[in-house]
């Protein structure tokens, strides 16, 4: 206000107008006086973690909390007014879980794995042994294979003239029995969903590592077949989304392990097409992270706003220039307020388009 002083002096010498002085004296005092002096309390509220608990924080500047709280109200409310436009799962909104959740969410479960490793290697020797034998023996079609919504009852139930290795654990170790295809299958498909239910802690963890371990599963747990439906089409449960998950990824191991044998040649074919498919997915992956990244440059403008409040102050402080530097730093907030519709239409393209 000292500087605001001078320069005031200094005008009034120089164009003979006390007016100039007298405008500052007045615009100065109300900026102080208004926007600086009396303090309030601003509750936040995470829109997208519903377990963080709203905050409250104390003895913010008027006019920077009346200013942040205004834009932002106006940016939440039009941002889920322009959802309404774009129908979709609730849980699949931008401003329920983030930008291109549901992408994301659906590429983690075609990544999930069961870890028991004998229901794994009892898996891997049926789709080796069994399936693809039915394949081969043209009692299986590929095709209908490819575009099963539910593999694993596509390649049942399996056979009753050839038989698979099959290891038990029990109290007194490891044990390995030969029994036909058809047993086979019956008793994996009898353990499926305990695999499923043991491994989803694991899982939701590692969709969700800042929620706990119970709420992370449980979170899995409802949102994935709200996303299997949104993509595939498919009406399937929990259990039934993860078991075709982790059945794809069972089968693609067994190819992968078919390498070298008698069918090398088919297999390294299969193995370039779907190499040449993932490269493609690679791309896609890194247009999903630019659309994460973005709402993560919007946060962090706007904390840069917040904390320019004191550093800026002075300049509302000086004469002439003291409005129109406060309007521009008030429209600040109205442009950040203004991406979060913009959000909403990035989002609809990246998850239905």
């Amino acid at each position: 206000m000292v500087m605001g002083l001078i320069y005031s002096l200094c005008v009034v010498a120089f164009t003979l107008n006390w007016r100039a002085w007298f405008n500052w004296f007045l615009q100065s005092t109300l900026i102080y006086m208004c926007l600086m002096v009396p303090t309030i309390s601003v509750k936040v509220t995470d829109r997208i973690n519903p377990s963080l608990a709203p905050a409250t924080v104390d003895n913010v500047p008027l006019g920077l909390g009346m200013l942040a709280s205004f834009t932002s109200q106006v940016g939440d409310y039009l941002t889920r007014t322009a959802e309404t436009v774009f129908v979709m799962p609730a849980e699949l909104n931008y401003t329920s879980n983030g930008m291109v959740y549901g992408a994301r969410l659906f590429d983690a479960s075609r990544n999930f794995t069961i870890r028991d490793a004998e229901f794994a290697t009892n898996l891997e020797a049926h789709f080796k042994n069994c399936v693809f034998g039915d394949i081969m023996l043209y009692r299986k079609s590929l095709t209908e294979i490819a575009k099963a919504q539910d593999l694993w009852a596509a390649i049942g139930p399996g056979s009753n003239a050839r038989s698979q290795e099959f290891i038990t654990r029990d109290a007194g170790g490891i044990a390995s029995h030969i029994i036909t295809c058809r047993q086979a299958y019956d008793t994996l498909s009898g353990q499926w969903n305990q695999m499923i239910e043991a491994n989803s802690d694991l899982w939701g963890f590692e969709v969700y590592p800042k929620l706990s371990t119970a709420a992370a599963a449980a979170k899995l747990k409802h949102d994935l077949p709200i996303v299997n439906q949104a993509f595939t089409g498919s009406g399937a449960g929990y259990s039934e989304a993860m078991r075709q998950n982790t059945a794809i990824n069972a089968f693609m191991q067994a190819r992968n392990s078919m390498a070298g044998g008698t069918g090398s040649a088919a297999i390294d074919t299969f193995a370039v097409t779907r190499a040449d498919i993932q490269a493609r997915n690679t791309y896609n992956s890194i247009a999903q992270q630019a659309m994460a990244w973005v709402p993560i440059l919007n946060i962090v403008l706007t904390v840069v706003f917040f904390a320019m409040f004191p550093v800026i102050f002075p300049l509302f402080l000086l004469p002439q220039t003291g409005i129109s530097t406060l309007k521009g730093y008030a429209m600040g907030f109205f442009y950040l307020a203004a991406w979060g519709p913009l959000y909403v239409i990035l989002h609809m393209i990246c998850m239905t388009r």
